[in-house]
């Protein structure tokens, strides 16, 4: 395992408030004692080599997941204050933890005092809007590229499709202004900090290729950002 400790998403992606570490020591603790031998802070390709791997195990079973996030291709995405969602997570799990943060010369990320904008939903977005919340963000927003979906039931995601329809978090319950159907343009940037984000509304038609966005007109719109997460 290449972080110092065992365990994955589950120990920096998922925040304290929705998993409770001391379930995760319990089960880690439970499969050491069933034999499990585990390596943390190693680095397959630079501690380890392929070939070495190999050579010392009958099988190797790959379990890596995806490190590499989206970014944002718009103006102003470099600036200082954008940053990627699992760098904004891990950071809170490792002071929650009782870690020094940061610890690998990044700079610290807080939401306290700012205005958040989180561009993307999911679980993931979730996270970020229950940990910016408990930060002491000024406002949390977050923005989704896709359509609203139904409630209960969406008939273009039938059983047994996994259902698309319209989920809210406890995160997002603890005080959110969701937007669907949003594309952001750019970041509005002074002294390399961003502090509008400006986006338009879309519309997704079907068409001969299959669903398509366009933007609607006169549907521009720009807010405060002072902190964007993606």
């Amino acid at each position: 395992e290449k972080d110092d400790r065992i365990g994955g998403l589950l120990r920096y992606g998922i925040p304290d408030f929705k998993l409770e570490k001391h379930i995760l020591d319990r089960r880690i603790e439970q499969m050491a004692s069933e034999g499990v031998h585990f390596e943390p802070g190693v680095k397959v390709g630079e501690e380890i080599t392929a070939e070495q791997m190999r050579s010392d195990f009958d099988a190797v079973c790959l379990c890596i997941g995806a490190g590499k996030p989206r970014t944002l291709d718009v103006s102003g995405a470099d600036a200082a204050n954008v940053h990627k969602a699992m760098d904004f997570l891990t950071q809170q799990n490792r002071r929650v933890a009782g870690d020094k943060v940061p610890s690998n010369g990044t700079p610290e990320i807080l939401a306290e005092g700012k205005h958040v904008i989180v561009i993307g939903g999911g679980d993931t977005g979730s996270d970020c809007v229950g940990t910016s919340i408990r930060q002491g963000a000024r406002s949390v927003s977050q923005f989704e590229i896709l359509p609203r979906p139904p409630e209960g039931f969406n008939p273009e995601s039938p059983w047994p499709m996994w259902p698309r329809i319209l989920r809210t978090s406890s995160s997002q319950e603890e005080g959110c202004q969701r937007r669907w159907s949003v594309l952001t343009k750019r970041l509005e940037v002074r002294n390399g900090r961003a502090e509008r984000l400006h986006g338009v509304e879309v519309d997704w038609v079907n068409g001969p290729n299959g669903w398509q966005m366009q933007e609607r007109p006169g549907s521009e719109f720009s807010v405060p950002a002072t902190l964007i997460l993606l």
